[in-house]
């Protein structure tokens, strides 16, 4: 590294020397909360409903979902966003929503488009997804348990489905019409992921399908993404809290992953840890005998 180049440590130690020589350190870096403002943040886990009268439909959070991407607010919001949103604009309205749910503000998720800005990485579905799971579920393991399921469902499922298009329809199952200003489209190519990052996902449909990054029809396909994802998550939700209820002890069954996961895992757990599917990302037919 260059020695022009100033260490992460060496900068805070001098901005903190010279904000302390100023009496103004931790001006502008952190705002101390007052006893008001202390007592109105409410700890996770935040209210979901447990009746299954009270709770979201699926296909009416997904139509949300779609629409926000397609930007019909005036404003593409991108994928995290779009899949986020419809959660806390419902639970907003639940009890306890008011001082939890309603205090978040528009567009907290935005910065997770393209796979956080631009960057490819997580797709924005999952991103908002696993937060979402994470502000509701109070059990660690059924958190990770349910987490599995969504990306696990994101990576081995043809996407999109037909389900925004049927919705459009009227044929999926809600009973009431829907008449996007961006409709979606009938039957455009699907693919399987293998992957819940969103570079490997667009270049698998992108190979799959011939159709063009950027282009309407990949426009179309991560629209209808947030659809289904949003959709598979309020149903996932919704059952996992009506179970919980019935029975207090219940715990949702180990999602299982892909098989090359264990078998890379006998090697490389040493060093690293990750639940995607191997193949995703790199070639079993490498040179370098490490399969040996």
């Amino acid at each position: 590294m260059s020695d022009n180049l100033m260490s992460r440590r060496k900068f805070l130690l001098s901005a903190g020397t010279v904000a302390a020589a100023t009496g103004l350190a931790g001006v502008g870096l952190a705002k101390v909360a007052s006893p008001a403002d202390a007592a109105a943040m409410q700890p996770l886990a935040w209210p979901y409903p447990k009746v299954e009268a009270d709770q979201p439909n699926p296909e009416t959070l997904a139509r949300k979902a779609f629409e926000v991407y397609m930007g019909m607010d005036g404003a593409g919001r991108g994928c995290a966003e779009a899949t986020w949103w419809p959660f806390v604009n419902f639970l907003s309205g639940v009890t306890g929503g008011d001082t939890t749910w309603n205090t978040l503000p528009k567009d907290l998720f935005r910065f997770g488009a393209g796979g956080v800005s631009g960057w490819g990485t997580i797709c924005g579905t999952l991103n908002a997804a696993a937060s979402v799971i994470n502000m509701v579920v109070a059990n660690g393991t059924h958190r990770t348990t349910l987490t599995n399921g969504i990306f696990q469902y994101y990576a081995e499922t043809a996407l999109p489905t037909n389900g925004a298009w049927k919705s459009y329809k009227n044929t999926l199952g809600l009973g009431t019409a829907w008449t996007p200003t961006t409709l979606p489209l009938e039957n455009v190519p699907s693919s399987t992921a293998n992957s819940p990052l969103c570079h490997s996902s667009l270049v698998q449909w992108t190979m799959t399908t011939g159709g063009a990054n950027g282009g309407p029809l990949q426009k179309d396909r991560c629209g209808k993404a947030c659809f289904d994802v949003t959709r598979k998550l309020t149903e996932m939700l919704n059952a996992y809290f009506v179970a919980l209820a019935a029975t207090p002890t219940y715990s949702p069954a180990a999602v299982p992953l892909d098989p090359a996961v264990a078998a890379c895992g006998t090697c490389h757990a040493t060093y690293t840890g990750a639940k995607m599917a191997c193949g995703s990302c790199h070639d079993n037919t490498l040179t370098d005998d490490h399969m040996d």
